[in-house]
């Protein structure tokens, strides 16, 4: 059975806006879908018949620009791209969500030249996804057959594997502590990717990183770097650490009107917005992000902190058009998220299990094999289970209502609207004892604070980024057995 510890630490840090509400009781609720997002304008045309975006700045003379979109990823399909006047290489793999490198490799070509008139084939999402199959194979083929004493310089075998993709150039001069930390968000981008997350990208070492790294180790040793300690095929072929993004104007509709910041706080003197009360909580119909930089450091898994200060560029994140220098990651697409059906159906001849590892990491198992390995926290100091649970249904767009504290209740209850920034996330998972059918009051759910979710007392039960739960829920069938170690 959980169990809550009635000794609380000194120097606990309450979830801005909850200082009493963790004091009492709260009761998950679903919310419909309809209400899931904030109502946005709809384009309108200027005088010459150009549509705009809502929120864009508007030119001299009543223009509006609008904002080009990049694509977030590769074609689901193979296309076929004719060249013309204007085209480069570079210019048809950002047109299309590629790399130069992935259109360079499926094209078979030498060298970046490419003729008016003909075609340049762009991979699809299943050609890129053999591509790096094949690279992967290769360069597992060449270590194999590499010498025990490897030498400094790599042996012939492992210099004539499959084109290996590289990192690609920005589009704009990355700043300083982009650079800087290049090594390692590229690092921490794949094994998000892979499954191995270190909760919010920062391009910094730490316990989380450490754990991340050493369990993609343990179920794949040998696959992030080379003998020589170079970054793997399969590393590489991502395309670097970094991607552009730009904000469009239909994210406005996760995004709160009154720009400001969920957890307040400084980054290098600068505010990041007032901290919220329990009052503006409340009186919320949608728990939208409370900026651009808090939507897009959460669409890429990134740190708010880090995301501000890869962009100094970036005047004003908080309208349509402005460009983010991104962690490449795949992005937790808020739109896309909650589509039906959440849970998987369970597969006999694959079963599922997971893990709690001493409330820090959920680990899901697929038969003996790792696919999953994310960081966990409780809520509140204390929680914790023992043995064996099991996974319930689920809650989508969850709401939390409470009357208050027990000893003088509320006549209307508090209410804590769905959305990104509810306390409880996006999703909320239902427990259960071993051979129990009732669920426990501690679920396993996403968070509104991802950066300070290891640090911050909360309500709810065990706090996952609202990327990590996105995905482990869709991993997880009714019935999946949960040990406790």
């Amino acid at each position: 059975m959980a169990q809550v510890e009635t000794v609380k630490p000194a120097t606990l840090v309450i979830e801005p806006g909850l200082e009493q509400a963790v004091k009492w009781p709260w009761k998950v609720e679903p919310s419909a879908a309809e209400a899931w997002g904030l109502s946005i304008e709809e384009p309108v045309v200027d005088p010459a018949g150009n549509p705009s975006e809502p929120g864009m700045p508007k030119k001299e003379g009543g223009a509006v620009p609008v904002a080009k979109i990049v694509p977030k990823g590769p074609p689901p399909a193979m296309l076929e791209h004719v060249v013309v006047k204007g085209d480069s290489l570079t210019v048809i793999a950002r047109a299309h969500g590629v790399t130069v490198d992935q259109l360079r490799i499926f094209n078979d070509l030498k060298n970046d030249r490419i003729v008016l008139g003909k075609v340049v084939k762009v991979p699809g999402a299943d050609d890129i996804k053999a591509m790096i199959e094949i690279a992967v194979a290769a360069e597992k083929a060449a270590a194999k057959d590499a010498p025990k004493a490897t030498p400094k310089k790599a042996p012939a075998p492992l210099r004539e594997v499959a084109p290996v993709l590289i990192a690609t150039k920005p589009h704009r001069a990355l700043p300083p502590a982009a650079w800087g930390a290049a090594s390692l968000v590229l690092i921490q981008s794949f094994l998000d990717r892979q499954g191995f997350t270190i909760g919010p990208i920062d391009g910094t070492a730490g316990p989380m990183y450490d754990a991340a790294y050493k369990a993609f180790e343990k179920a794949h040793p040998g696959e992030l770097h080379t003998p020589e300690g170079q970054s793997s095929a399969a590393m590489k072929a991502i395309g670097g650490p970094y991607v552009e993004y730009v904000l469009s104007a239909a994210d406005m509709r996760w995004i709160s009107p009154h720009p400001g910041s969920a957890a307040g706080g400084k980054v290098k003197g600068k505010s990041m917005g007032p901290l919220p009360t329990l009052e503006e909580l409340t009186h919320e119909s949608f728990m939208a992000y409370r900026s651009g930089w808090e939507f897009v450091a959460e669409r890429f898994h990134a740190a708010e902190s880090f995301l501000r200060n890869i962009n100094p560029g970036v005047k004003n994140g908080n309208v349509p058009g402005a460009v983010f220098l991104v962690p490449n990651v795949l992005p937790f697409e808020i739109e896309n998220a909650l589509a039906e059906p959440l849970q998987p159906a369970a597969d006999p001849a694959a079963p599922i299990s997971a893990s709690m590892l001493g409330v820090s990491r959920l680990v899901i198992r697929r038969g003996d094999v790792v696919i999953a390995s994310m960081p966990v926290s409780s809520a509140r100091p204390g929680l914790r289970g023992r043995k064996i649970w099991k996974i319930l249904d689920v809650v989508a767009r969850p709401r939390l209502a409470s009357m208050g504290d027990a000893a003088a209740p509320m006549t209307v209850p508090y209410r804590l609207a769905a959305g990104p920034n509810n306390p409880v996330g996006i999703v909320w998972i239902n427990l259960a004892k071993s051979g129990d059918p009732q669920p426990l009051p501690y679920g396993l759910h996403g968070t509104s604070i991802p950066g300070t979710m290891m640090k911050q007392e909360s309500v709810g039960g065990f706090r996952m980024t609202n990327w990590d739960i996105a995905r482990a829920v869709r991993l997880l069938p009714v019935g999946t057995e949960l040990k406790w170690e």
